[in-house]
């Protein structure tokens, strides 16, 4: 049986926050000897209210090794953009917490994905929402990543998509995130991992 040496956890967007209206295009990784791969991206909010429009998302492979004129998109992401509810979360929670206490649960739902937006934005994390105990507390259903401090606002409205497959043929990679027309601030992450070889 064959065996698949892999590279996990690569960045092409660290979490980030992107300015309101802005573009950020991330640096091109060489992909040329790898024999394919995943791209995992998760946007979250940073504000309530709504944004004008959504955010574009690219992700993007070029057939040269240099140069700006080659970049095609493999996959593009629109993200909504309607107004989205906040809560502070009442007391801090460790890593691996599930059960998030917050003074109200208005119009917060199970299934909802949220984003914890941590004052340092890198310990940012994502969550979905499995159960709620109304103005009292939400249960996610899986703990939290990094620890986050009281007063902590979640938003929901997050955005997780679909692994977008990387093409064998090609020869780089990047992410564009495209908020040229998203008129707040918003948090993106975009990840990777690639198949190396075949023993």
């Amino acid at each position: 049986m064959a065996t698949f040496a892999k590279t996990a956890n690569l960045i092409l967007l660290a979490l980030q926050s992107i300015a309101a209206s802005s573009v950020v295009v991330g640096a091109a990784v060489d992909v040329s000897t790898k024999l394919g791969g995943l791209v995992y991206v998760r946007f979250g909010r940073r504000a309530v209210t709504a944004a004008g429009a959504g955010v574009n998302i690219r992700i993007e492979v070029s057939s040269k090794a240099s140069g700006n004129n080659s970049w095609v998109p493999i996959a593009i992401f629109t993200t909504a953009f309607a107004a989205v509810e906040s809560e502070a979360i009442s007391n801090a929670e460790a890593a691996g917490d599930t059960v998030i206490e917050v003074a109200s649960t208005t119009n917060l739902v199970a299934g909802d994905l949220i984003f914890f937006d941590n004052a340092t934005i890198a310990n940012g994390d994502f969550a979905r929402i499995k159960s709620i105990v109304a103005n009292v507390s939400v249960t996610l259903e899986e703990g939290l990543t990094n620890a986050q401090a009281a007063a902590t606002v979640i938003l929901d409205g997050a955005e997780i998509y679909n692994a977008v497959a990387i093409p064998e043929g090609a020869i780089r990679l990047r992410a564009v995130a495209d908020g040229s027309l998203f008129t707040q601030a918003f948090a993106i992450e975009a990840l990777y991992s690639t198949i190396d070889s075949i023993a």
